[in-house]
């Protein structure tokens, strides 16, 4: 029997105790008379509802006369994880610490179940191998807590899970099932080596687990058998790498054969949930065209627009990480951006802005930084700080990202995101640097990209600018990877050293020049906002400059043009044909004066 003052702790921490029979684990039922539709009275009996339908509650007399007491769930929102196999007791360690009960077997202590408050949704659900309970999750109907073979192992009041935690909770007892039902069928010593190595293989092809989590998923396992954990863990690596290249690896069907099982009912429970009974939301068009959608909000016209998806390209030393800093910090500060201005009367608004840094050092990130910032306050420019928040890779865990190719780390950019939105109420301009660093995949395989490709449309549908930098291939022509990423990005931008006639006349010591070119603009193709151009970073001060993308002849033609010379006197200056002049000056876009036209004639 349970003493009174323990009694008087679990009922505090919020527990609905409920007495149960003395030789099951049965709840004792009450007695209750109730009218039926023809007001007839009829018994009852429950042991969790009364003749209001409100939650049985029990004395504390009723509690205390009990040889063995249960938890009824539902009154206090309670998940409990019951392990019935044997195999299971070792894993449940993977659990949450909160309030343990165990079971004594043959003398030893075997963990059977934890409890939890779960502050959200949760479903009952058994996972069984061979029609055998192997471990349960529950939440309407009740357990068996206090007394008889039942040990307190962690006398602590229940966590708290909040949904997110509740759907870690329910992915690990997935887990605990596998570990469970792969220790009950475990081959035999000296065998062992194919059958990690067919393991790890099913794990890549069957889950959408990352490599580290499939490694600390066979890690746990192998701990337990004594195996020697790196050797084992090569096999994984072995697996990964084989299905990035396309190569053949071992899947569920021969695990089972190699375990002489039918089927693996505990694989299937790993693979990524999938909801059946879905529908696409319509409208109809009536409705469709009298829905007023925001349209699309420019900062910097147009190339920096709320939920636009931007590539910037350009090979190895090319100008990526300057220009998009100079960019991410315009953007921060409300400023303009090399020819893109703000639109006449549009107030310089400054927007946050979350740079995921995959690459460069953090003293040269620094020393970049710290120069656009004096910049910025020689020309009486408040520098907002504030609104520029980094992630560089030596700040993170282990400093490595989790690769934008798998879930977890699409969801810690997009989790940032959100933070950041709600400290700044504004969604925050995303550059990603770069798509090699952050990712872990073959870029010429279009596969790889689905998953990146449909997260960065799902980012731009909630009004996020993404802006992510990306090499060249060897041969300089294209960015690098599948084209598939193409079809889905608003503007692709070409950042490339100019051809020696390109280049303009400055001291190289001390200006870098970035010829600017689109080879994709989904809005303004083929118009004046698409025509490349020569952005120049002047390394002595930062200050960025933009000069037409002019060869030399045309750089002469416009020199002297501008100075008012007439379009003859340009000829015997330069000694170009007035053919070449003319179409020069046609190209440039300049008006020639009438009597420039009548000089034409005359030629």
């Amino acid at each position: 029997m349970i003493a009174e003052q323990k009694l008087k702790q679990y009922k505090e921490w919020g527990l609905h105790l409920i007495p149960l029979k003395d030789d099951t684990k049965k709840p004792v039922f009450k007695p209750y008379w109730k009218k039926n539709g023809t007001g007839k009275l009829e018994r009852h009996d429950s042991w969790k509802w009364d003749e209001h339908g409100d939650f049985l509650k029990f004395s504390d007399e009723e509690l205390l006369k009990a040889e063995r007491l249960g938890i009824s769930h539902e009154p206090c929102s309670l998940l409990a994880v019951d392990c019935d196999a044997v195999e299971g007791s070792p894993f449940m360690s993977e659990l949450p610490d909160t309030l343990t009960v165990g079971k004594k077997v043959n003398g030893k202590a075997l963990v059977r179940q934890k409890f939890y408050f779960a502050n959200g949704s949760i479903k009952h659900k058994q996972y069984k191998h061979n029609d055998e309970v192997i471990i349960e999750q529950l939440c309407h109907t009740h357990s068996w807590f206090h007394g008889g073979d039942r040990i307190i192992l962690n006398d602590v009041k229940p966590a708290t899970l909040d949904q997110a935690q509740i759907n870690q909770v329910v992915h690990t007892i997935k887990k605990i099932n596998t570990w469970s039902v792969m220790t009950r069928l475990m081959p035999k010593e000296g065998t062992r080596d194919q059958f990690y190595l067919t393991l790890a293989g099913t794990l890549a092809r069957e889950t959408n687990w990352s490599p580290e989590e499939s490694e600390r998923f066979i890690e746990v396992l192998a701990n337990h058998h004594g195996e020697n954990v790196r050797k084992v863990l090569e096999k994984v690596k072995r697996q990964y790498n084989n299905q990035e290249e396309n190569k053949n690896v071992y899947g569920v069907k021969h695990l089972a054969e190699l375990l002489h099982v039918k089927s693996l009912k505990c694989i299937d429970e790993l693979r990524p949930a999938q909801e059946l009974n879905k529908q696409l939301v319509t409208l109809k068009l009536g409705e469709f065209l009298a829905k007023e959608y925001p349209k699309t909000e420019y900062l910097q016209f147009p190339i920096t627009g709320k939920g636009k998806i931007v590539q910037v390209w350009a090979n190895a030393g090319h100008g990526k990480t300057w220009f998009c800093l100079e960019w991410a910090c315009s953007i921060a500060n409300g400023q303009d951006f090399l020819k893109w201005k703000y639109s006449e009367g549009k107030k310089h608004e400054p927007y946050p802005v979350l740079y995921v840094e995959g690459e460069m050092g953090v003293s040269e990130l620094q020393d970049r930084l710290f120069d656009i910032e004096e910049r910025y306050l020689a020309e009486g420019i408040t520098f907002n700080k504030d609104y520029f928040y980094i992630a560089p890779l030596r700040e993170q865990p282990e400093q490595t990202f989790e690769s934008l190719t798998t879930k977890v780390g699409r969801a810690n950019v997009e989790n940032t995101a959100k933070r950041i939105f709600k400290e700044t109420e504004k969604k925050p301009f995303i550059f990603l640097d770069n798509i090699t660093a952050l990712t872990v995949m073959q870029e010429k395989e279009g596969a790889d990209w689905v998953e990146l490709v449909q997260w960065l449309n799902r980012l731009r549908a909630q009004d996020y600018g993404v802006i992510f930098l990306h090499h060249g291939t060897k041969a300089g022509d294209t960015s690098s990877g599948s084209n598939l990423k193409e079809r889905s990005i608003d503007i692709s931008m070409h950042l490339s050293i100019p051809e020696d006639e390109e280049l303009l006349d400055l001291d190289d010591e001390k200006n870098t020049q970035i010829k600017v070119k689109f080879d994709k603009w989904r809005e303004f193709n083929f118009t004046k906002h698409s025509k490349p151009f020569i952005a120049v970073l002047n390394r002595d001060n930062t200050k960025w400059s933009h000069e037409a993308l002019l060869s030399k002849k045309q750089r002469e033609v416009k020199k002297f043009l501008d100075t008012g010379l007439k379009p003859q006197e340009i000829v015997k200056k330069t000694k170009i044909s007035q053919a070449t002049v003319y179409r020069i000056i046609k190209q440039l876009g300049q008006e020639i004066r009438e009597e420039n036209k009548d000089e034409k004639s005359n030629f």
